[in-house]
């Protein structure tokens, strides 16, 4: 019997994508392995290098005290996002105004650790999503779709977060994070003929316990941090219900750990970040397979196994 085609669709979110690594630990430990990964942001960064084959523990690996690093290959460093301006920022000041770093230190590591930067010759199905700054909409990159372009140049365009980053040029148009549109693109996941869709969502909001002070005493970030939370998992639990009326027979499991109170762009958490992406994938995979969702496709199972 035919295993269904399983996809791995992952928010962004900065540095809480770390997440997204503890999920993907999680699945392989318990021998589930994505067929299709879509991202944007921080999950088209854990997709792409998922897809080129990288294990969860090699990722993890980036993330540990030079110390306490035992596999080859460079850590993913913060300075690889502090980029200067390129030639043509510099060139023009409203360019140069249009965010504070250049990308292109990252898209620079990112094609060195790839050892295959072309989407045409992976075996697993990619796709990455960005935004046309000038309103073109979502963009995607991949198979099917725009697959002329490096993978490590669709993941930087994905990951330009407006104002932190400057608008990343491929040929004559600009893009930016791909979550500027959609928060998660489920339906290319199904329109890659997935069965089973794993989204890993970071932005869960807070929820605060009775009697507890509220979020305002901690600031404005804080409640800046917990607004983007709502908006953002809003707009997921939207795409989720319309996948689920549009397409009834994909099975959607979302793994949302509890991240709403951690920082989107400080990597001293990553620890806690990994350890609860992880948790949360495995109780909500593990309850999945013992329902037998990863066994066998929908188009091949029994009138009575429906």
């Amino acid at each position: 019997m035919a295993r269904p085609r399983v996809a791995f669709v992952g928010s962004g979110g900065a540095a809480k994508g770390v997440a997204h690594v503890g999920v993907l630990r999680a699945m392989q430990e318990l021998g589930i392995e994505a067929d299709i990964c879509v991202g944007a942001s921080a999950g088209a960064i854990a997709g792409a290098f998922y897809a080129e084959g990288y294990t969860p523990e090699q990722m993890i690996d980036w993330f540990r005290p030079f110390w306490r690093r035992g596999l080859e290959g460079p850590p993913l460093k913060a300075r690889y996002f502090l980029g200067l301006p390129n030639q043509e920022q510099r060139r023009s000041l409203g360019y140069l105004a249009s965010g504070l770093f250049s990308i292109d230190r990252f898209e620079a590591f990112v094609a060195e650790q790839l050892p295959n930067n072309d989407f045409r010759k992976l075996e697993k199905h990619l796709l990455v999503t960005a935004a046309d700054v000038d309103g073109r909409g979502r963009i995607v990159f991949g198979r099917g779709y725009r697959d002329d372009i490096t993978i490590s140049k669709a993941v930087a365009a994905s990951s330009c977060v407006p104002g932190l980053f400057r608008p990343y040029r491929i040929g004559e148009r600009f893009y930016i994070d791909g979550e500027v549109v959609r928060t998660l693109s489920i339906d290319l996941a199904v329109e890659a003929g997935a069965d089973v869709v794993i989204i890993s969502n970071v932005y869960r909001p807070h929820v605060g316990r009775l009697g507890s002070p509220s979020l305002v005493h901690q600031g404005g970030p804080a409640v800046v941090r917990q607004s983007l939370n709502i908006i953002l998992n809003e707009k997921e639990k939207r795409g989720i219900d319309l996948i689920h009326k549009m397409y009834p027979q994909i099975q959607v499991l979302v793994v949302s750990p509890d991240l709403g109170r951690l920082p989107f762009t400080s990597r001293i958490h990553a620890r806690t970040m990994l350890r609860r992406g992880y948790r949360d994938a495995l109780r909500t995979l593990a309850k999945a397979k013992r329902r037998g969702v990863f066994d066998v496709a929908p188009n091949v199972r029994s009138i009575g196994e429906a």
